[in-house]
């Protein structure tokens, strides 16, 4: 009973990590001197996609996806974390949530070979397959391994992303510096690291 509710609160925990690291996404990631130019990683991404040489990067649109990257980890996170079936319920709507968050423009119909409506697509559609895919992931044990591993991209991505926003940034002119929403996400996968090694630590303690 005491591990249960132990489990339970981790979960909990985990729960309010994730949607703190939602509040984070839509903080202000990058700070100009010119306030109009401070945006959050929605915002950042976009405007990104919005200059030419960024078509011309391998893979296309390296910047933005880097920033576009962690609503699908945030979605494949809470697919991990879901647990009973009410669990399992709120994490299905979420996940279908974010997906259509993600979604490009409806003018996307109409113009399929536009690579940024094309990118934005294929991450909402990942979204929601996976994570709805995940949910179906019994295994606590292949769960942790997973969440660990979508902790550190997501801080390597969010960090990586970030940096080459500021260098596009300083190739106009501007000076720029991180804002707070990359500290906040960035500190909430830090947490969800640390909870996740936490539990693979009392796993292999109670096995012995």
């Amino acid at each position: 009973m005491r591990q249960q509710r132990a489990s339970d609160n981790v979960s909990i925990l985990m729960r309010a990590l994730l949607l703190a690291a939602i509040f984070g996404y839509l903080q202000p990631w990058i700070i100009a001197q010119a306030g109009s130019m401070s945006l959050n990683a929605y915002d950042l991404a976009e405007w990104a996609s919005l200059i030419p040489a960024q078509r011309g990067t391998s893979p296309p649109l390296a910047v933005p996806l880097l920033l576009r990257l962690q609503p699908l980890i945030l979605a494949l996170l809470l697919s991990l974390i879901a647990s009973g079936r009410k669990g399992m319920a709120l994490s299905a709507a979420a996940i279908c949530l974010l997906a259509i968050a993600q979604l490009p423009p409806f003018e996307y119909v109409y113009d399929i070979n536009n690579l940024n409506y094309r990118q934005q697509f294929v991450l909402a559609a990942a979204s929601f397959v996976a994570g709805l895919g995940l949910l179906l992931l019994q295994r606590p044990w292949i769960s942790t391994i997973l969440k660990l591993a979508l902790a550190i991209v997501g801080i390597a991505a969010a960090a990586l992303g970030l940096s080459e926003a500021i260098a596009l940034y300083s190739q106009f002119g501007m000076a720029a510096a991180p804002g707070a929403g990359l500290w906040i996400m960035g500190l909430c996968y830090a947490l969800v690291l640390l909870l996740g090694l936490r539990r693979m630590l009392i796993a292999r303690g109670t096995r012995s």
